[in-house]
């Protein structure tokens, strides 16, 4: 974006004039090779900030990058259960008993392989265990 000083007649277009040359392409433009318009966009910044210009751009700040969901693998012997897995039978036999869907606060999960369980506790109050593998 190109800022001019309000004093000079830089940008501005008298009643009547072309904005074509003599050549038929549009007077005050170029054509900037690829690699040359990160060297161009700075000159753009630094003839703004030679102009005088008040007005400044804001960067606008990146989103902060989130860390990935680990994956949580449990293995007992020969068996492997994805803790992901083991918590969605955990809410499904919760839901199964009747409880109204969308009704947990607070969920433990308590894993005890030589058992082949897994004890839940949800919403400090209602016990259950589902089968680990």
């Amino acid at each position: 974006m190109l800022c001019y000083n309000h004093n000079t007649m830089a940008g501005r277009r008298i009643k009547g004039e072309s904005t074509m040359d003599k050549k038929g392409t549009t007077a005050g433009t170029e054509v900037i090779p690829e690699k040359d318009k990160a060297a161009a966009k700075e000159a753009v910044t630094e003839e703004t900030k030679k102009a005088g210009c008040a007005e400044e751009v804001a960067a606008v700040p990146e989103a902060p990058k989130q860390d990935p969901e680990p994956e949580i693998i449990f293995q007992y012997r020969e068996y492997e259960a994805s803790m992901d897995v083991v918590t969605d039978r955990v809410k499904a036999h919760y839901y199964a008993k009747g409880h109204a869907q969308g009704s947990i606060e607070s969920i433990q999960i308590y894993v005890k392989p030589e058992d082949f369980t897994a004890y839940y506790v949800i919403n400090d109050g209602i016990v259950g265990k589902v089968n680990l593998f």
